[in-house]
């Protein structure tokens, strides 16, 4: 599964030449089938071989070609790769991404949505599986923007809770992956152990960290 930080984290944009008054990209892709040469001139091509059996590669392979093109400052980039089963170039949404919808401001926070969960039985469920969590007036999430992420889960008789990530450090104790890691965890439970079966509640919880954190360096 993708995670909502690996959905925001972790990618790089084209970079357009410095000054460049109107930055937009023309993009196109295309896909054209791509020749083994031969080591020599006039040598015939020779037939690609690979050390798995499973290859089904002769002397040519389907390659997927996109262009980025700035037509303001003259910035361009080529990127290929083969194109299989398994890669290449697929239509998609942001419903089913994630990655593209507006987040929503929840208890004076931003949550940016991930992948929506699957729907399949008791793991049915209307909101996406999780969210990464900025403040305000955030346009972009960054690894310096974040400051929490909320999370499906499901508590002892299977009823959805959301857990929480939050206040950001190196040395955080908590988060899925070494991407980044966080300084406090809930698995789902909120004040006096009652679930947190919201995402307001979870956004809550997650406000309230941070409000302990800022006031430990106010006092410090």
């Amino acid at each position: 599964m993708i995670t909502a930080l690996d959905s925001y984290l972790g990618w790089e944009e084209p970079q357009h030449k410095e000054g460049c008054k109107r930055p937009k990209w023309d993009v196109h892709h295309r896909t054209e089938d791509h020749q083994y040469r031969g080591s020599g001139y006039g040598e015939s091509r020779p037939r690609h071989e690979c050390p798995d059996e499973d290859c089904g590669h002769s002397n040519s392979f389907a390659r997927l070609i996109v262009r980025l093109v700035c037509r303001s400052c003259g910035a361009a980039e080529i990127i290929s790769g083969e194109k299989t089963p398994e890669t290449g170039a697929s239509t998609s949404s942001t419903q089913v991404l994630g990655y593209g919808l507006p987040p929503r401001q929840v208890a004076g926070l931003l949550l940016w949505p991930g992948h929506p969960w699957l729907r399949v039985g008791m793991l049915d469920a209307e909101e996406p599986h999780d969210f990464v969590v900025t403040r305000q007036k955030v346009r972009e999430v960054t690894r310096e923007s974040v400051v929490g992420q909320i999370t499906q889960g499901r508590g002892k008789l299977r009823g959805l809770v959301w857990t929480t990530l939050a206040v950001p450090s190196p040395d955080g104790r908590y988060g899925l992956t070494q991407q980044l890691r966080f300084s406090y965890a809930n698995d789902g439970h909120g004040a006096g152990g009652s679930p947190l079966r919201t995402i307001s509640a979870a956004a809550r919880w997650i406000g309230a960290r941070l409000a302990e954190q800022a006031g430990k360096a106010g006092a410090a």
